[in-house]
């Protein structure tokens, strides 16, 4: 136990003896959480993490999704396909928005061609590319139709990462509004009480919600971005439950409630595959490289025979992460059975390396972040090694993500300044077509596809299962063309997974959490024993 830990440690027998060995909650109505993230934006259609797990709480979405993200009714009780590009979706009677206005179909439409238009680089326009318009009928104001611009099967999904919103807001309504309060009306369980930025967010229980009661008459989040401040603050009482919480805190949190999930985010290495001569890519005696050696399938597949995944969850990341074994974890629709990545084998990786021309190797600088995931630095340093020992010598270069993100992802001239880097990405749908789509389809802005594509991958048979996939309605088909374009394009190296990071929290043992794969830290799902 390191020393940070042990002090912990001590915090929380001294807690438990001032308590007489039992953790009591100060108010059994109020929930507090302590927080990692902090919101950046009180308008719901900023796209963000954080500001989706937060925002959930005030406002209502279409389509929900379950602890799998799998999509479950919403506002809307139903829907379906009028025709291949037509959808209809059924909203439930008798529901208020916060200010005890009835919600309609009116709503919806304004909500989501608010979401479409709404100007600024983080919006949900990536997610709502295929609609092409919104329709309601005068005569059946709980019925909503959704044109789209082809066929368009995930639709719903995505349609249920939009808050809803009362029409009454306007056109104009922007951030101060929301900021204040006076705009914040959503439908869901709880209502925007205060906002004091970068400390705390207070809700209050919509007594008049639709959905389940909910026990807790306050959530309040405090914001607290530093893991053992966190651990602290629970240690000491002032929150009941924290998200966020590694492997390494986990002994000076023993007497406390641990839970932890796999999540949809897979943290992988992209790799350029389009230029000729990658910047850093060197022959093994670091004189310059007369070709891309990531351009050969055969090298690709040497890399990803060489990532020991087990060892890396066992000896590094521990309870923080899970071995990937495809593009999602098991669970997510397009998941295949059966299927895994090639098994660890450094004599196999150096056999492939030889074949593709590279006997004596080559030498490779992969960039990674040291402040964004999870032992982000030293999961490249992991890998580093084992890239060495088949004869890639491999150097690690780490800076924060403020500046890795402009250099890894392109900026401006929207290409990448690396040869080999870390990424963290994943199918926020729960449907591996939303990772396929984006990280593995070749790159078409025009047509919305291969925006994560970072390495440009170029694969004509695994993009025309895409397509295929993307305007199929019929379900298991769709899910059986998803599954041979990923198997297809994971063993051609398109990337290489690593890992999906796990969520985890710590809370009161009076308390009981149902965990989400989107780690989302929802009151929703925390109830009292």
């Amino acid at each position: 136990m390191g020393k940070l830990a042990r002090k912990l440690a001590g915090m929380a027998c001294l807690a438990g003896c001032l308590l007489g060995g039992v953790v009591t909650m100060a108010r059994a109505a109020d929930l507090n959480i302590g927080f990692k993230a902090e919101v950046t934006s009180a308008d719901p259609h900023v796209l963000n993490g954080a500001n989706r797990n937060v925002w959930g709480h005030v406002y209502d979405t279409l389509v929900e999704q379950d602890r799998q993200l799998r999509p479950t009714p919403g506002l809307a009780q139903s829907w379906r396909l009028v025709n291949p590009t037509t959808w209809e979706f059924t909203l439930r009677p008798n529901v208020k928005f916060h200010n005890g206005a009835a919600l309609t179909a009116d709503d919806v439409k304004y909500s989501i061609v608010r979401a479409m238009q709404l100007p600024g680089p983080r919006t949900f326009r990536s997610y709502l590319r295929d609609v092409d318009s919104v329709s309601v009928s005068v005569s059946a104001p709980l019925t909503l139709q959704v044109k789209t611009k082809r066929v368009s099967p995930t639709l719903p999904e995505n349609l249920g990462l939009v808050a809803i919103l009362p029409r009454s807001l306007g056109e104009h309504v922007g951030e101060d509004s929301f900021a204040s309060g006076k705009a914040a009306i959503g439908s869901g369980p709880y209502k925007f009480s205060s906002w004091l930025h970068g400390q705390k967010l207070v809700l209050t229980k919509n007594p008049d919600y639709w959905g389940a009661k909910q026990p807790w008459e306050h959530v309040t989040l405090q914001f607290i971005p530093r893991e053992p401040a966190r651990a602290a603050a629970l240690l000491s009482g002032s929150v009941d439950v924290i998200n966020d919480v590694t492997a390494n805190m986990e002994a000076a949190l023993k007497r406390y409630e641990l839970v932890s999930v796999t999540s949809y985010m897979l943290n992988y290495l992209a790799l350029d595959q389009f230029r000729d001569r990658s910047p850093f890519v060197r022959a093994a005696d670091g004189t310059p490289l007369a070709k891309n050696p990531l351009k050969d399938a055969r090298v690709r597949q040497a890399m990803m025979t060489a990532i020991n995944r087990d060892g890396i969850i066992r000896f590094l990341m521990k309870g923080d992460a899970t071995a990937a074994e495809q593009l999602v974890p098991k669970g997510f629709f397009g998941y295949e059975n059966g299927f895994k990545l090639p098994a660890y084998d450094l004599a196999k990786a150096k056999a492939l390396l030889a074949e593709a021309g590279y006997p004596a190797g080559f030498q490779l600088t992969v960039h990674c972040t040291n402040n964004r995931y999870v032992n982000d630095a030293r999961l490249c340093e992991a890998v580093a090694q084992v890239f060495s020992q088949i004869g890639i010598k491999t150097e690690v270069a780490t800076m924060p993500y403020s500046v890795f993100q402009t250099r890894a992802f392109g900026g401006a001239s929207g290409e990448s300044e690396f040869s080999v880097f870390l990424v963290g990405n994943g199918a926020v749908t729960g449907d591996t077509l939303t990772a396929l789509v984006s990280t593995i389809h070749s790159a078409d802005k025009a047509a919305g596809t291969g925006a994560s594509n970072y390495g440009r991958y170029h694969n004509k048979e695994v993009d025309s299962l895409i397509d295929k996939a993307a305007a199929n309605t019929d379900e298991p088909a769709r899910l059986r063309q998803q599954q041979q374009a990923a198997r297809l394009a994971l063993g051609d190296g398109a990337i290489i997974p690593l890992l999906h990071l796990n969520a985890s929290w710590a809370m009161k043992k009076q308390l009981t959490m149902t965990p989400r794969a989107d780690g989302f830290t929802m009151a929703m799902d925390i109830h009292p024993k």
